[in-house]
């Protein structure tokens, strides 16, 4: 499998759904299935997602009244976005080893 690169976030906030947190209690998760379908039609709208690069995606919808997620979508990899660390399921490791 290929590496996923490392992004460089910059900033002190981030989003998730219609809020920003610290990146303290934010964890990168994969993007649920359905969630990850609404977010590509969303994106289709505007132009496309951005591959390697992280990107805020913002729109509005009928469940998520505008939402602004952080996405990042590596080539060979999984959707994944930040999201409040307690929807993290398992263990994921850097390209280092270290626990994220």
């Amino acid at each position: 499998m290929a590496r996923i690169p490392e992004a460089v976030l910059s900033g002190v906030d981030y989003p998730f759904i219609d809020r920003r947190y610290p990146l303290a209690e934010l964890a990168m998760i994969e993007v649920p299935g359905s969630l990850r379908d609404l977010l590509i039609v969303q994106a289709e709208k505007i132009g496309w997602i951005i591959r390697d690069e992280p990107v805020e995606l913002r729109f509005v919808s009928e469940q998520f009244r505008g939402a602004t997620f952080l996405i990042g979508w590596p080539h060979g990899h999984a959707m994944h976005m930040l999201a409040l660390s307690q929807f993290r399921r398992g263990s994921a490791k850097n390209n280092s080893g270290q626990d994220l």
